[in-house]
C-alpha cells in the first residue's frame, strides 16, 4: 500500500534517471562489492576524481539506493536501500543481480535504465499492459500524448527491449525471457503486468 508520504520520496523513473550515468554506476558496482566503503575507496576504484566520487554517491543515496553512515572522520556507504523509498530494495536487487555475473555491463543497464526514465513511458507500457498489440495511433488516443512523442518513445522502448513491433504494426512487450532481470523487476515495480 503506498502512503502518503511516498509523493515526498523518489518516483521510480526519477531514480532510473539518476542511475542511468556510467559514472554513478560505477560507483554504486563499487559500494555492492565492498559494503563500507569511504569516498576516497570508491574514487580509487571507479578512477573519478574523489569530489565526483563523493558527488555521485550523495545523488545514489538521495534516491535511497544506499546509505552513508560517520565512522569517526570518514563517510562510510553501505548497499542498504532507505526503507521510505518503496522501491529502492527491488531496484537494488536488480542492479546488484546485473553486476553480480563479474563485470558490470554499464552499457546494457544503462540501455534498460532508459526505458524507465520517463514518465511518459511509463504510461505508455501501462496502456501496453491492458491492451497488448496496440498500434501507435492506439496508444495515442488512449495516452493524450502526440503522435511523434508516442513514436520517440516507442522507439527507445524498443532499443531497450523492453517492447517490440509485430508484422502488423502493434506494438508489445519482449518474451520476458528475451528481457534482461532489470528490466523484468522494474517492469514488476511499476505493475504492468
Amino acid at each position: 500500500m503506498r502512503s502518503e508520504w511516498a509523493i515526498y520520496h523518489p518516483t521510480v523513473w526519477r531514480t532510473c534517471r539518476a542511475l542511468m550515468n556510467e559514472r554513478r554506476l560505477r560507483c554504486l558496482a563499487a559500494v555492492l562489492d565492498k559494503p563500507g566503503i569511504a569516498v576516497k575507496e570508491v574514487a580509487a576504484e571507479t578512477g573519478l576524481p574523489q569530489n565526483q566520487a563523493s558527488i555521485n554517491l550523495r545523488m545514489l543515496q538521495a534516491r535511497g539506493l544506499i546509505t552513508a553512515r560517520r565512522h569517526g572522520k570518514w563517510l562510510r556507504y553501505d548497499p542498504e536501500p532507505d526503507p521510505l523509498v518503496e522501491h529502492a530494495n527491488a531496484m537494488l536487487k536488480a542492479v546488484r543481480r546485473e553486476c553480480a555475473a563479474g563485470e558490470c555491463a554499464l552499457s546494457r543497464i544503462c540501455r534498460t535504465l532508459r526505458a524507465f526514465t520517463h514518465a511518459r513511458r511509463l504510461t505508455i507500457l501501462h496502456v501496453l499492459a491492458r491492451h497488448p498489440d496496440s498500434t501507435a495511433e492506439t496508444i495515442v488516443a488512449m495516452t493524450r500524448i502526440s503522435q511523434p512523442a508516442v513514436c520517440r518513445h516507442l522507439t527507445t522502448l524498443r532499443r531497450s527491449g523492453v517492447v517490440g513491433l509485430t508484422r502488423e504494426g502493434a506494438w508489445r512487450f519482449t518474451v520476458p525471457r528475451k528481457q534482461s532481470a532489470l528490466a523484468r523487476a522494474l517492469l514488476a515495480l511499476i505493475d504492468t503486468r
